[in-house]
């Protein structure tokens, strides 16, 4: 008898126990959270990219949980998470996860961290468990608004590039500040915009802006106060709009005069000369005398001498030639100015376009190293950096035929248009990455034809000096052999002009 009762307690009990234990397992298990916004690239590539193989793999290990910023309750919630683990205010990014103890923010740290974090949790749960408990147990910051009714809104200009990381931040903040905060009003200024740029410039001037910070972003302008980038955080603009909120702030942007417009439009003019012009003019410089472009003036001159053209001829062909490389330059870049103007406005492809092309820069650069040794062996057909023949040759045939029309002027036009598509594959090296640094550095549109023009000059001043030396009785076979004796000094020269574009095109764009 007392063995059946056992066993019927043990029937009655043993499915309660089972149930129990898998509420204490599931219970075990810890949350990730998952934080990410709407309006972010790098959360949707995570989402679409990680996420499903990563769950699929190691989702039985936790629960997970997807929160979306642009609600300020999950706001607070990364918040408080952030504070807890004393996450650093310019390591704050999106996507953000919190996991045993542990923050990870950003595509790419998700993208290589997570899953090392998650195995190190299987491994060792205990440990990673009471890490948790003891970050869980500090008491976050908490920001509340400040007391008392707001007697008139407080309006704030906000400066944004798309594409800028700490913007995408930035932009969260303001919409927890927007609902928080019944009183804020946010005037939004995309610096790419031409009117944008005069204002923050315009404000900046009048609040005392650092010159060297003019024109970055994100910036926030409140009353007679300033935040830039690194000093942006939830608790920073709360401050100052509780600050504001016994008087008021207002838009004082809406009402700038046309004088201090245009005393804006100066100095950004001032600070886009002061980065860009050593730079761009040298550029223009070397790429007109870089081997690809020499060869085929001296290949013209000596052609032109061998068909018997007098000096003068000779130099009316090479003024024409010149105008001729001048203008078809000088409308292929203003052209590629407008597309990468375009695309600048792209997040992902601006990132591509300018990244991409300040690494090329870099690579260049070691190349014409590496060309500078070949010269200096006397083994320049060796060098990367120069035209391929096929290319060589159908330049050759395009300034014999148009050297023999009737009309000299008409002949050279002609030859300088087809000669320049041809060379671009050479010339275009340093010219492209150049008008890249011109988009990434802000140049507005005037500037930027200003500074087109400047370095199209620059770069047919070699033609002009080859043809003006010709005319005073230089023969080409002086001048081949002067640069054939220079060729390894001018590779080292475009090394430099390389590695300088690039630098400079990295820091306009990501610092």
């Amino acid at each position: 008898m007392n063995r059946i009762s056992i066993r019927f307690n043990l029937i009655l009990i043993l499915p309660i126990l089972f149930l129990f234990s898998l509420r204490v397992s599931a219970e075990e298990k810890p949350t990730m959270l998952f934080f990410y916004s709407v309006n972010c690239e790098h959360c949707q590539s995570i989402k679409k990219h990680f996420l499903p193989d990563f769950l699929k793999k190691y989702g039985q290990h936790f629960r997970f949980v997807e929160l979306e910023v642009s609600d300020p309750a999950n706001f607070d919630s990364l918040a408080a998470m952030e504070s807890r683990v004393n996450v650093p205010e310019d390591k704050k990014d999106y996507p953000a996860v919190y996991f045993a103890g542990n923050m990870i923010e950003g595509e790419i740290p998700l993208g290589t961290r997570l899953e090392s974090l998650v195995k190190t949790y299987i491994a060792n749960p205990d440990s990673m468990k009471e890490l948790d408990r003891a970050v869980m147990q500090k008491t976050p910051a908490k920001i509340q608004p400040g007391k008392g009714v707001q007697a008139k809104p407080v309006h704030l200009a906000y400066f944004y590039k798309t594409g800028c990381k700490k913007c995408s931040r930035a932009n969260e903040i303001i919409t927890w500040l927007e609902k928080t905060y019944s009183g804020s009003r946010i005037d939004r200024f995309d610096i790419a915009d031409k009117k944008s740029k005069l204002i923050s410039a315009a404000l900046g001037d009048s609040l005392n802006v650092p010159h060297n910070r003019l024109l970055s972003t994100p910036m926030f302008f409140i009353g007679r106060n300033y935040v830039l980038a690194e000093d942006i955080s939830r608790e920073k603009l709360a401050a100052l709009v509780s600050e504001y909120a016994k008087t008021g702030a207002e838009p004082f942007w809406r009402n700038l005069s046309q004088e201090e417009l245009d005393r804006s439009s100066q100095i950004i003019e001032k600070k886009f000369n002061s980065f860009s012009f050593f730079a761009i003019t040298m550029a223009g410089l070397f790429d007109g005398i870089n081997p690809c472009a020499f060869a085929t003036i001296l290949f013209f001159v000596s052609y032109l001498t061998m068909l018997g053209r007098k000096r003068n001829e000779i130099l009316l062909v090479g003024l024409s030639f010149a105008f001729a490389v001048f203008l078809t330059y000088f409308l292929v870049g203003l052209g590629f100015f407008k597309i990468v103007k375009s695309i600048s406005n792209i997040e992902l492809l601006s990132k591509i376009i300018f990244g991409g092309t300040a690494v090329f820069c870099v690579i260049f650069g070691f190349m014409s190293i590496y060309d500078y040794w070949k010269a200096r062996q006397g083994k320049t057909s060796e060098m990367i950096l120069q035209l391929p023949m096929f290319l060589k040759k159908r330049i050759h045939a395009t300034i014999r035929e148009k050297a023999r029309m009737n009309s000299v002027v008409a002949g050279a036009l002609a030859a300088g248009f087809l000669v320049s598509i041809l060379e671009f594959a050479c010339t275009g090296q340093v010219y492209l990455p150049t008008i890249t640094f011109m988009v990434g550095m802000g140049g507005m549109n005037a500037s930027a034809v200003l500074y087109l023009l400047l370095y199209n000059i620059f770069f047919i001043v070699p033609l002009l000096v080859v043809f003006g030396v010709v005319y005073f009785g230089v023969s080409s076979n002086v001048i081949a052999r002067f640069m054939e004796s220079r060729v390894g000094a001018v590779k080292l020269a475009l090394a430099v002009v390389f590695f300088t574009v690039g630098i400079l095109l990295f820091w306009a764009v990501f610092m």
